[in-house]
């Protein structure tokens, strides 16, 4: 096949693709303390993100320390007794650039500058996407965080591990003296959090951008699939990809993916394109994997091509990856420098 060939195929895979699955956001309620802290049930989907388990953290911490927490699959129905977060219709959820755990400390008026740092570490982990991380915390905070899933096979960690993490990681994020070592001696939890498992293999592949391009150039059906909401993938996304979050997978929507070679889900960092990834291959999607490193953010940093308003087109972005697919080592290599 040549590189003609090779490029008509991709391209018309991407545009296809891009023409089908899609929904749209539903607006944010705005969010009220009374009914938080009126309840000790508190119900949510399960997931792995950090601003999800930082918000629930939070929620026992300082908002109900009797509070007990449901989780359910992602997109299961949550009790109705129960108040629900972090998913479409729940007030306290991520909107606006904002994460749930900022939403939920600014309505609760704490003060506190460890709550701060903590705060602005999630937001860098979850948020923050164009610029370098504000808090020079983040990326150890980011490390240890996925290295504690990493023995729970992501989506395993009990609940007691995540609140002595974020007991311990709201203590170091205020500690302008903190180094590497200490967050990697302090967060470990290889002592003090129980029933650690043996690693096991990543039931979602993970792969690099190398990988990823060698299946472009070999003439496959990649399909990237963007598990975020609309404003987000507004402002990036990879050529051609389709939103699909996790709420609207099911047999129905995954259909369309059936066929393909290779479904790439991804998001900022890849929480939830793992969640994503995951649903999919549950409901049969064979050939799924996650973006390695790190999702958008490490494609981003690979300065690999993106759709961007005001920048590349869906065709230009194309047309760019499909280049760099041909010779994936002199495109990183040059964006390199």
């Amino acid at each position: 096949m040549n590189l003609f060939r090779h490029g008509m195929f991709f391209l018309a895979a991407l545009f296809l693709g891009n023409s089908s699955v899609a929904y749209s956001s539903a607006s944010t309620p705005e969010l009220q303390l009374q009914p938080l802290k009126s309840t000790l049930r508190f119900a949510t989907w399960q997931g792995i993100e950090p601003d999800k388990w930082a918000t629930l953290w939070l929620i026992k911490r300082y908002l109900s320390p009797d509070a007990y927490f449901l989780l359910t699959p992602p997109g299961g129905t949550l009790p109705q007794d129960a108040v629900a977060f972090g998913v479409p219709e729940a007030s306290l959820r991520r909107a606006n650039h904002e994460s749930m755990f900022r939403r939920l400390k600014q309505v609760m008026n704490l003060d506190s500058q460890a709550l701060d740092d903590l705060d602005q570490i999630i937001h860098d982990v979850e948020v923050n996407i164009w610029d370098a991380p504000a808090h020079p915390h983040s990326t150890w905070f980011e490390g240890m965080y996925r290295q504690l899933q990493a023995r729970y096979e992501r989506d395993q960690v009990p609940v007691d591990c995540y609140l002595d993490f974020f007991d311990r990681a709201a203590v170091l994020a205020s500690q302008s003296d903190a180094t590497p070592a200490d967050y990697s001696t302090r967060l470990s939890l290889k002592a003090e959090c129980s029933g650690l498992q043996r690693p096991q293999p990543e039931y979602v592949a993970q792969l690099d951008h190398v990988e990823i391009l060698r299946q472009i150039s070999l003439g496959k059906k990649v399909v990237f699939v963007d598990t975020r909401e609309d404003e987000e993938f507004n402002e990036v996304h990879l050529p051609g990809a389709q939103i699909l979050r996790l709420r609207d997978v099911n047999a129905e929507t995954v259909k369309y993916y059936l066929d393909a070679d290779l479904v790439v889900p991804y998001c900022i960092k890849d929480f939830r394109g793992f969640e994503v990834a995951k649903s999919m291959k549950q409901l049969g999607v064979k050939h799924v994997a996650t973006l390695s490193p790190n999702g958008l953010k490490g494609w981003l940093k690979a300065e690999l091509p993106v759709v961007k308003p005001g920048s590349s087109t869906e065709q230009q972005a194309a047309q760019a990856l499909m280049q760099c697919a041909m010779e994936p080592f002199v495109c990183l290599k040059e964006n390199q420098k």
